[in-house]
């Protein structure tokens, strides 16, 4: 299973201005809105907008449209009021400069957040579903658990298979998830399986997604060493003095290993469990 599309479900353009909702990248939509305020006021050029939102030049706000430059905090209610937004969009705008600006993976992680929950109900349709595949630990594994177990809708059932288990109205939002998605589907019979299509997430959102997903897993790996027998898990660690060719060596065997892994996961003909697989290769000391 790949794992946010490309934006948003429907065009973020329309005849008089670019709907906010449906972008995830700020300079993107100041591009495409300053262009749209000119098709309905010709002198709202870049010079024009400088203006407005009290910079010194056209080639400042330029440089901002190009992500040369940052927008500064105190600007941002400036050039919210001079594109015209007010109440929920205005407060999606603030946050989505934000996290089109932020640093770390925290920030992008909060204003995401803070994005989804300023839009109405009818504009979350464009947010992607898959972005909530990452937000728990659990969707996931529910997928690959239907590859194993023959589910109707029996939510007891498939929450307990899961280690640790979740509740039932959980396992239930998961397969509504998936099917959501398209990643399952009753079959005639009317059990739960994984389909065969391939999800694949937008820029926007990729990097707070996949990360997300990363930090469940490594936690998993650390309540694994209390909770799961020994001999139902390795973990193991070790620390090398190494040079900057074998890192980069062992970054391509780790990720030839990675694919090895997979294939033989799709070759197996009688699973009968589901498990995280942490492969984790960082530098902890400089010698230079």
């Amino acid at each position: 299973m790949a794992g946010p599309p490309t934006g948003g479900i429907i065009s973020p353009m329309n005849e008089e201005r670019p709907n906010v909702f449906a972008y995830f990248d700020a300079r993107r939509y100041l591009r495409d809105a300053q262009q749209a305020m000119k098709t309905r006021k010709r002198q709202f050029t870049l010079e024009h907008l400088g203006k407005l939102v009290g910079l010194k030049s056209k080639g400042h706000v330029s440089l901002i449209f190009q992500g040369r430059k940052n927008i500064p905090e105190e600007k941002i209610g400036m050039f919210s009021r001079a594109l015209e937004l007010e109440g929920r969009e205005a407060t999606f705008f603030g946050h989505l400069v934000r996290f089109t600006q932020a640093a770390t993976h925290r920030e992008r992680k909060l204003h995401l957040d803070r994005m989804v929950a300023a839009m109405r109900v009818a504009d979350r349709k464009l947010v992607p579903a898959q972005y909530d595949l990452c937000r728990q630990w659990y969707h996931p594994v529910v997928h690959e658990l239907l590859r194993i177990l023959e589910i109707k809708d029996e939510w007891e059932v498939l929450a307990t298979a899961l280690r640790p288990a979740i509740s039932p109205d959980q396992a239930k939002e998961s397969v509504e998830l998936l099917r959501a998605i398209g990643l399952a589907k009753k079959d005639s019979k009317g059990v739960w399986k994984p389909t065969d299509t391939v999800v694949t997430f937008g820029e926007g959102w990729k990097s707070v997604a996949v990360r997300e997903f990363q930090r469940h897993a490594i936690n998993m790996a650390e309540g694994a060493l209390e909770e799961v027998p020994p001999e139902q898990r390795d973990i193991s660690n070790l620390t090398l003095s190494i040079g900057a060719d074998s890192f980069k060596e062992l970054q391509e065997r780790l990720a030839l290993f990675r694919k090895e892994a997979l294939t033989l996961a799709r070759q197996d003909r009688s699973p009968d469990r589901v498990c995280f697989l942490n492969l984790s290769l960082f530098p902890v000391g400089n010698g230079k």
